[in-house]
């Protein structure tokens, strides 16, 4: 199955010291500070490159969160279960832009605004990480399953995110940010679905039941679907290659529904009924085709890729019409049944091979945080949230591409 990846570039922020206004800064103190400003370059920088390793990056990202936490939560020896707000979380102020706002930045004077923004970036990483090893030539089944596995952590990520961080911010975020819950909503369906993908690809692969693929590529359909509906309420011009991206996806997966449904109803003898789910299968092709078209000219965040050009769209056309003609063949020679006006109903519901995100763990502090320093902070003055201005787009490392004719069944290159 092809996985021709939309993936919408990092978010900016600025560069930040980590100094702390108007306290009678301790050793301990300064230390802390400084690891925060060290560990933040450092994620960062990692994050700009898909090539590095999941093992470099996600301890450079728990590191970070650990250093951070008592300026989210309470640190107290004597807490069960979950912590209370930080006192210190108004003691930095944040500046990160926004996937469909733009350029310009967004600053709030609160700790857990700059975690969930972070934790918003590790998952676009682990995005790009998966586009990125799903782009090699030949890719292996253990490629294969970390690609899946990629997907599902940034799902993960994204559902933290929405139902950890969200609720602990001192302001509600802003409409149409990355913190908005349509957008993360967004991000978690189409993860899940970018994910069931390789689900799909490895059914085609191993030459399961065809009932099964059907009901497979129609619940993936319906995820990019959902993903789609949730952004429909922006502006078009800021989410309508987003929505483009996500509408032909979910096109193309009702035409993969609808020839593996064919398929399974002529094993049945409903020959009649197979025509008429393979003619729908076509027109759903054709759709996705022109939805391709217009994604191609519409503006906006992500690099352009070009999904009609990939090898598993050329090669799901041929397949409906050799599927179609030995219906209409068989139909013409043994079954003589009539081609029903109603389309066959797709199975709603996938007996095994449905995705769901991988939980993402908030770490515990770190062991420079105890009791005494973070008493000795409370003092800290909140300071005045600066001017906002238009940061640069993130200089991220490119995905390399491959033109090779995939050797296996499905045609799956991701991208």
């Amino acid at each position: 199955m092809a996985h021709w990846f939309h993936r919408n570039v990092l978010k900016a922020t600025t560069n930040h010291k980590f100094e702390l206004k108007h306290s009678d800064p301790t050793d301990a103190t300064k230390k802390l500070c400084s690891d925060l400003k060290t560990c933040r370059n450092r994620l960062l920088e990692l994050i700009k490159n898909p090539n590095n390793t999941s093992t470099s990056v996600e301890p450079a990202f728990v590191a970070y969160l650990s250093l951070l936490y008592g300026f989210m939560w309470e640190v107290d020896a004597e807490q069960v279960g979950r912590p209370n707000p930080s006192k210190l979380s108004n003691a930095f102020v944040f500046k990160w832009t926004h996937t469909l706002l733009g350029p310009g930045t967004i600053s709030f004077a609160d700790s857990i605004y700059e975690a969930a923004n972070m934790s918003m970036n590790l998952g676009l990483w682990f995005m790009k990480h998966a586009a990125m090893i799903a782009a090699k030539e030949d890719i292996t089944m253990n490629e294969a399953k970390e690609v899946h596995s990629m997907l599902r952590r940034a799902a993960g990520v994204f559902t933290f995110v929405q139902t950890e961080f969200l609720p602990q911010l001192s302001n509600p975020p802003p409409l149409g940010s990355d913190l908005d819950p349509r957008v993360i909503n967004a991000y978690v369906n189409q993860c899940t679905a970018e994910a069931q993908e390789v689900t799909v690809a490895r059914a085609v692969e191993l030459k399961h039941n065809a009932s099964l693929i059907s009901a497979l590529a129609n619940e993936t359909s319906k995820l990019f679907l959902d993903a789609a509906n949730t952004l429909r309420s922006f502006k078009p011009e800021i989410s309508g290659q987003w929505i483009k991206y996500l509408e032909l996806k979910s096109m193309f997966y009702q035409s993969y529904a609808y020839n593996y449904c064919g398929e399974n109803l002529l094993a049945m003898d409903k020959c009649g009924e197979a025509i008429r789910a393979l003619k729908e299968s076509e027109a759903c092709l054709v759709k996705a085709k022109n939805f391709c078209q217009e994604y191609g000219k519409t503006h906006g965040p992500a690099p352009r890729v070009k999904p009609d050009q990939h090898t598993v769209f050329k090669r799901l056309a041929p397949l409906v019409k050799r599927t179609l003609d030995k219906c209409e063949r068989e139909n013409g020679l043994i079954y003589h049944d009539s081609v029903p006006d109603e389309v066959p109903a797709l199975d709603t519901k996938a007996t095994y091979g449905l995705v769901s995100p991988i939980d993402f763990q908030m770490p515990a502090h770190h062991s420079l945080w105890n009791l005494g320093i973070y008493k000795a902070l409370t003092g800290v003055v909140a300071p005045q949230v600066s001017k906002e201005q238009d940061l640069p787009p993130v200089k991220e490392e490119a995905i390399p591409q491959s033109n090779k004719e995939p050797k296996n069944e499905s045609g799956c290159i991701l991208q």
